[in-house]
């Protein structure tokens, strides 16, 4: 039976990962520990598996989460190790698992410590280790009869800080995704990644869940948990954007992380949050395909190398009406259910990544929608049952995180996790179909860990031999290159606001306005604010104060807090009266200075009270010149920014206003923009983020990032910013002995025969950004006939890197004719054109050359006359007319004459089509002997159908390019189509 088995996991092992989509990671020659990996590592897993027991093969399924900063002989975790074999563990900071030992800061050297004795316990079964810095390795034990599988050790850690990265004390702070997206350079997205991947690696983290590559598609509604954790609302630039960090981290990290993108199949489209219910979506298959698979795609069979190439999916709780039919509250969500999750498995670009070893690792499965999906009542939570449908649903990788229900003890989690896995393995001997494919499972995470060690699982390879962590300065600014790559302005345009404002001058008062949100690294761990009350005035003085360039001044700069703003408000808008007469005090008798002690007292007044916040908000209003507001969130605590607009109109219209969004801009409507001078974006809350709003507020730094996602408030669509830019002028090329040919305008035509095929490129074809074109974006190959007057669409063709190519073939119809072939994309009509001359002769000799388009004419100012020497009025400004480039229009010949004679032949096919089909269904109701009413109808019906079917080919809408061949004959064919289907549309009709 063994030997069977083996035989199986080796026809298995060869089919799904013989020529793995994802080999090792290449590794860098100063990574010296890291040997080559091993040339098969299907084989190796295999020899792996065969030498583990059944608790070692089902253990590896599971991720499971644990309590506590290290690892102690009597822990749980020690215990799910050695005992149950777990395949991996995932760090909280929520489980005290980032603790620093009580010092934040020196969290990145405890993680490290950390994952260190979880390796060590993992690679040589005993929990004998030390808790120094560096770990010794003569102590790890030597019983080499052990499998020694090293531990996934995963994260959470998606940039912005709190609450999404759970290790934000000691590295290097990374922006949020939207603060990258907003770049729109993937070269910034691959950056961010090379600092993740490179700063856990060094922590010991060995997998990455991350990044979310959810495509943004309602921003606005702030429905579910997103924000900025996506990099947009483009499908195709997600993906874009995904690749980079992808192929980032895989390069910071020498192939030592595994990167997890989220949340598969798309969470954008959601109308809520996981924690309260499984959210369902109305989208069908095909709908999906467009928008939330694309990123997806991007990373997995779509990728064009290794590194950019994912190493596992984890799937989302959620559900897609549409694509899994009439959803109920019994439907599973996709992560649950076997046959909607092996359907999209199953579509192109993402079968062959997971043919080849892609791994599915499952949500948490103690999410508090699973708990509800499965006990509404909220007093059973079915651990067997919920893991068994997620591991047979075709997830590689059981997330067991918050096992048990809502609020329950750790202990009831550990218990609930011990009882799955003893389960498991109790299905495994005695269920053969569950043990195929729980070793199919087993085979795939082996060899993602051969793939991360490089095949050497030794300790020496796996343990990081010096625990001490400190990220190097560069990374700190290349954060802050790419910050303010992203620095974002909303409202208004840059040219009304470089006519509109001026940086705060040293002399005006400036009043700033935080929104105050706290976060800890711990349980026990100090409070720490995610923007400190006086960040912006501190960065203002270190920038421009006395010390600096002496543009402000501390005694110009106040700050509060949104609570102080909502309190001000509260008081209504009567002025807040203050007494501030000092309160006069009783003071000891006099007494020589020299026998003064501080029993006996002084003679210093009793200070005044302090002015409440609401007066002291008031009174710096009164005197602000700029106010400026730090917006975070949205939520009540932040409403004081939208109160102020509404209550306090009079003040918001005295001072200039500058709103900064360290989070998603969607918190402002229409009007209360209008009332704001100036509205950016940062998408981002950190230390980059703040110095990049100081340097733009004095117009040190021009705002460089457009909003990757939409902004209904201000007009704002990225769907449309996307699309082709309708002012640039297409390139075209054509290829001739693998050399581009660029404009030949002024050099000799190329010699070409009738009968040749010519490679045309158009492009690069650029969007309202100046960035190419999303991939598929269809471009029209479009011939005008400058002898016949003809104007036909000769293809259409998918972009791919903003380019299109296309092979014309110069055909025998062509001889003595004159012809122009350009290139129109979406509402970009204008491009550069070839134009070609055929002779007559026996040869077809013709002659190539691309030419510009010619540019509309200049308007020129007549000339006035010379004034008298006596007058001399002030000239007035004269208008110069921005030249605007046209479509080159027919020779001026007989263009017009022929044009309309190839229309009038068209009109004349078109009507000859219309008689054909209404003759036809006379002739053929009458021998039907239908009712006189059929006897109308069915012709009638013929004819609007042709007519229909004409009217969109004169259109030229989408797939008319074969009528636009056919010339004048388009006309008679589309009518006879497009009656023929009237015709029998009405028959069926009829004949119910």
């Amino acid at each position: 039976m063994k030997r069977f088995c083996l035989i199986l996991l080796l026809v298995t092992a060869v089919s799904l990962m013989a020529s793995p989509a994802i080999p090792a990671h290449a590794t860098p020659a100063r990574q010296e520990a890291t040997p080559t990996p091993p040339p098969d590592l299907p084989a190796e897993a295999i020899r792996l598996w065969s030498q583990m027991g059944v608790a070692e093969r089902v253990g590896q399924l599971f991720l499971v989460t644990f309590s506590g900063d290290q690892v102690l002989p009597e822990s749980a975790i020690a215990d799910l190790i050695l005992n149950y074999h777990v395949g991996g563990v995932v760090l909280d900071r929520r489980n005290d698992n980032i603790t620093g030992y009580g010092r934040p800061a020196n969290a990145p050297t405890q993680v490290a410590i950390l994952t260190n004795q979880l390796q060590s316990v993992a690679l040589r079964g005993t929990p004998t280790f030390t808790a120094t810095a560096t770990i010794n390795l003569d102590l790890l034990g030597e019983n080499e009869d052990e499998t020694g599988i090293p531990l996934l050790i995963a994260l959470n850690q998606e940039g912005n800080g709190y609450p999404y990265s759970h290790l934000f004390n000691g590295l290097t702070e990374t922006p949020s995704n939207m603060t990258v997206g907003a770049t729109w350079r993937p070269g910034s997205a691959q950056s961010v990644g090379q600092v993740v991947g490179q700063e856990l690696s060094s922590v010991g983290v060995n997998m990455l869940l991350g990044p979310v590559l959810d495509v943004l598609e309602k921003p606005a509604n702030g429905a579910n948990d997103l924000g900025v954790r996506s990099f947009g609302g483009d499908p195709y630039w997600v993906g874009l954007m995904g690749q980079a960090y992808t192929a980032g981290v895989h390069e910071g990290s020498h192939g030592r992380i595994a990167v997890i993108a989220r949340h598969f199949p798309g969470f954008g489209a959601s109308d809520r949050p996981l924690q309260e219910e499984i959210p369902t979506v109305q989208k069908s298959l095909a709908d999906l395909e467009r928008g939330e698979l694309v990123p997806f795609v991007a990373v997995t069979g779509g990728a064009s190398n290794v590194a950019q190439t994912v190493d596992g999916l984890l799937t989302t709780h959620i559900r897609y009406q549409g694509f899994q039919g009439n959803i109920t509250a019994a439907t599973n969500p996709v992560s649950l259910d076997p046959q909607a999750l092996t359907t999209l498995l199953q579509r192109p670009g993402l079968s062959h990544w997971r043919q080849n070893g892609g791994v599915i690792v499952s949500d948490s499965l103690g999410a508090r929608a699973i708990a509800r999906f499965y006990d509404n009542t909220a007093q059973e939570f079915p651990h067997r049952v919920i893991a068994k449908d997620a591991f047979l649903a075709g997830n590689d990788l059981l997330y067991l995180d918050n096992f048990a229900l809502n609020g329950a003890p750790y202990a009831t989690q550990l218990a609930n996790i011990q009882d799955t896995i003893r389960w498991f393995q109790e299905r495994y001997e005695t269920d053969a179909a569950f043990q195929a494919q729980v070793d199919t499972a087993v085979l795939r995470i082996l060899q993602l860990k051969l793939r991360l060690y490089g095949g050497d699982f030794t300790p020496e390879n796996v343990l990081l031999a010096d625990t001490a962590v400190s990220p190097p300065t560069t990374h700190t600014t290349t954060m802050m290159d790419v910050t303010q790559n992203g620095l974002t302005l909303i409202s208004p345009s840059a040219d009304v606001l470089a006519e509109r404002l001026r940086p705060p001058g040293p002399n005006e008062q400036i009043v700033i306005f935080t929104d105050l949100r706290q976060g800890q690294q711990c349980t026990t761990c100090p409070v720490q604010p995610l923007i400190s009350l006086t960040a912006i005035q501190d960065r203002i003085l270190a920038l421009y104060g006395p010390q600096a360039s002496g543009q402000a001044r501390p005694e110009q700069i106040t700050s509060y807090s949104f609570a102080d703003l909502a309190t001000f408000l509260a008081a209504g808008p009567e002025p807040i009266v203050y007494n501030a007469v000092p309160i006069t005090p009783t003071l000891v008798p006099s007494l020589p200075e020299e026998e003064l002690t501080p029993e006996a007292g002084t003679a210093v007044p009793f200070p005044t009270a302090t002015p409440p916040p609401g007066y002291q908000v008031q009174q710096s209003l009164r005197a602000a010149d700029w106010v400026i507001f730090a917006l975070l969130a949205d939520d009540a605590r932040s409403q004081a920014l939208n109160d102020f607009l509404a209550q306090r109109p009079d003040l918001a219209r005295n001072q200039r206003l500058i709103v900064f969004a360290y989070n998603t801009p969607h918190f402002l409507d229409t009007t209360e923009i209008s009332q704001i001078t100036a509205y950016y974006a940062l998408f981002s809350k950190t230390s980059a983020a703040i110095d990049a709003s100081v340097r733009a507020l004095y117009q040190e730094l021009t705002p460089r990032g457009v909003s990757p996602v939409s902004i209904d408030a201000v007009g704002y669509n990225v769907a449309a910013r996307t699309q082709p830019d309708p002012n640039q002028i297409i390139p075209l090329r054509y290829i001739a002995d693998d050399q581009v040919i660029e404009s030949t305008a002024e050099a000799d035509p190329l010699p070409v025969s009738v009968g040749d095929s010519l490679r045309l490129q158009a492009g690069v074809i650029v969007d309202s950004n100046g960035n190419p074109v999303p991939d598929n974006t269809i471009v029209r190959f479009v011939e005008w006939d400058r002898v016949g007057g003809g104007r036909s669409i000769l293809a259409e063709v998918p972009t791919r890197n903003g380019l299109a190519q296309w092979d014309y073939v110069l055909e025998t119809r062509t001889e003595g004719g004159k012809f122009r072939i350009g290139v129109t994309a979406g509402n970009a009509l204008i491009s550069q054109e070839l134009d070609i001359t055929v002779s007559n002769n026996a040869q077809g000799e013709a002659q190539v050359r691309i030419i510009d388009p010619t540019p509309a004419p200049t308007n020129t100012p007549s000339p006035t006359a010379t004034p008298s020497p006596t007058s001399t009025p002030t000239p007035s400004p004269t208008l110069t007319l921005t030249p605007t480039t046209l479509p080159l229009p027919p020779e001026a010949v007989e263009p017009v004459i022929q044009i309309e004679l190839s229309e009038l032949l068209t009109l004349v096919t078109m009507s000859v089509g219309l008689m054909f089909v209404a003759v036809t269904a006379v002739i053929g109701s009458r021998r039907l002997r239908l009712e006189p009413a059929q006897q109308v109808g069915w012709p009638l019906w013929g004819m609007v159908g042709g007519l229909m079917l004409y009217l969109y080919v004169l259109l030229e809408l989408p797939g008319t390019a074969v009528f636009s061949n056919l010339g004048a004959w388009a006309g008679l064919a589309s009518t006879l189509l497009g009656g023929l289907a009237g015709l029998v549309v009405y028959r069926v009709r009829a004949s119910r």
